[in-house]
């Protein structure tokens, strides 16, 4: 086992590691930004050629396309039928055009999609890890996870009407949405993933997107049966939520959660994280995405990157540092800079 693979478990199972672990998604040959960049052409961020763990952009959304707009903006659809467009303004990374059931919500009439019609994209994605990555700690990220695979099926303002008056159907497809990524799941660990992510968007500024009742009742069982079987395959398990999310801190302690991914930390706050789950499940984290990192100064930026070292992490490990630029936008050089250069004092030389 390389010394990167073995400081992020000893950091996921408080074991003491031997130093901070680093994640970060540019990382080249893999990096494909939502399949709008050439991964072939991509560069580390300068100070993260010593990373520990990254998270492989090949995505579990495919795109296929099928025409161009009077833009020249090109038209996709994925492999679930959700369309979409890559603008030409650089501010947006993809903008949703139609859902398969916006129109017509007739779920009788949706035929899933195969996943082993993209398996060979995961056998493409084992070659590059062997060649390039194969002693670094491999993050398989489901994403748009199960919430928003959900969510484009239906349609965004159709989830929320069926959420309140059909929400048995809701649950049906989330849960065959689950059982498509199971199959995904192992396609990842066939190409060499030690942990599997999903993205999970039930947060939102001030607080939940549903009621937490309702998520605790209906969706936290399914997620939880999903982790079980990520385990059962003998990879660990990780769960990015943005937005506010306290209301459920306590329930992914009995999930069977081995990593709680917080790229907005400051929507819920340093100290209420700390407080709820700090020494008990393993955080990961960046400077803060939405706040900090975006329209923060260098100064600010090292300022929280120490925090969260400070707050977040045990003399037995428990934190893991994650370092993004991020594309169609990109934050400022300088933000990102200052993030490797603080986040490096704490890692070995």
């Amino acid at each position: 086992m390389s010394d990167h693979i073995d400081n992020v478990k000893r950091a996921v199972e408080f074991k003491k590691p031997t130093y901070l672990p680093m994640e970060t998604e540019q990382v080249p040959h893999i990096y494909n930004a939502y399949h709008t960049l050439n991964p072939g052409e991509v560069q580390f961020i300068p100070g993260t050629e010593n990373f520990d763990s990254f998270w492989p952009q090949a995505y579990s959304w495919f795109f296929e396309e099928i025409g161009k707009n009077e833009q020249k903006e090109t038209i996709y659809s994925d492999q679930f039928g959700t369309k979409l467009k890559i603008p030409n303004n650089m501010n947006s990374t993809y903008v949703l055009l139609e859902h398969p059931l916006e129109k017509n919500p007739n779920f009788k009439e949706y035929e899933f999609p195969d996943p082993k019609k993209i398996e060979k994209k995961y056998i493409e994605l084992k070659k590059v890890i062997d060649r390039y990555y194969s002693d670094r700690f491999v993050n398989g990220f489901i994403d748009p996870g199960f919430f928003l695979t959900t969510n484009f099926i239906l349609g965004i303002q159709n989830f929320f009407m069926k959420v309140a008056t059909d929400l048995n159907l809701v649950v049906d497809i989330y849960e065959k949405v689950i059982d498509y990524y199971k199959q995904i799941t192992v396609y990842f660990k066939n190409a060499g993933a030690h942990m599997i992510t999903v993205i999970e968007d039930w947060g939102q500024n001030s607080g939940m997107v549903i009621n937490p009742i309702v998520w605790r009742k209906e969706f936290k069982p399914r997620l939880k049966k999903f982790y079980n079987y990520v385990h059962d395959l003998g990879l660990y398990t990780s769960i990015c939520m943005d937005g506010n999310t306290e209301a459920v801190h306590k329930d992914l302690l009995d999930m069977d959660i081995d990593l709680f991914f917080i790229p907005d930390i400051k929507t819920t706050g340093i100290k209420k994280v700390k407080e709820n789950l700090a020494g008990k499940i393993c955080l990961k984290a960046p400077v803060d995405m939405k706040d900090t990192l975006a329209v923060g100064t260098p100064g600010e930026v090292k300022k929280e990157a120490d925090e969260l070292v400070r707050e977040l992490s045990t003399p037995d490990g428990g934190f893991i540092c994650e370092i993004v630029k991020w594309h169609r936008p990109a934050y400022s050089d300088e933000n990102v800079m200052a993030s490797v250069e603080a986040f490096n004092r704490y890692r070995k030389k």
